[in-house]
């Protein structure tokens, strides 16, 4: 297994993935289609590049993939990580991979000096019996106010 950061070199292989993952499991996704030309200008975009996805490849394939951004509180000092999306191909799951992914994304938080990071988990069976496999976490139900902007 190799963990690698997505990049322009490594784009068309991260769209392969995410064609699969959409056909396997649709409604799981965020978007309609994997949108290949806009993912390409995303990557190599500075408002993007903010945020980091840690891919993990087996056999030459991405099998899963971890996106993430870091961001601070101006007032306090204090240091955030938020993840945006954590995701294995069905065929590769319960090897370890998810957690593999994580521990790759806490060292970077470490690394960063990140003082805490969370997520909006799924709330299926298979991601409850993830979630509730780490250690040190609080799974919490928060209220959440979500807006979309037209523009």
């Amino acid at each position: 297994m190799v963990f690698e950061r997505l990049t322009e070199d490594n784009v068309e292989d991260y769209i392969a993935y995410l064609r699969i993952a959409m056909q396997e499991e649709p409604d799981k996704m965020t978007a309609e289609e994997v949108d290949a030309e806009g993912i390409k200008a995303r990557v190599s975009d500075p408002f993007y590049t903010a945020a980091a996805s840690i891919l993990a490849r087996e056999n030459g394939k991405i099998v899963g993939r971890i996106e993430y951004h870091f961001y601070g509180c101006m007032q306090d000092g204090y240091r955030m990580a938020y993840v945006d999306w954590i995701y294995v191909l069905r065929a590769y799951r319960h090897r370890g991979i998810a957690q593999k992914l994580f521990a790759a994304f806490e060292t970077d938080c470490i690394r960063n000096r990140i003082d805490q990071y969370y997520l909006i988990r799924a709330t299926n069976q298979e991601a409850d019996r993830f979630y509730q496999s780490f250690e040190d976490v609080g799974l919490e139900e928060a209220p959440l106010l979500r807006k979309y902007l037209k523009i």
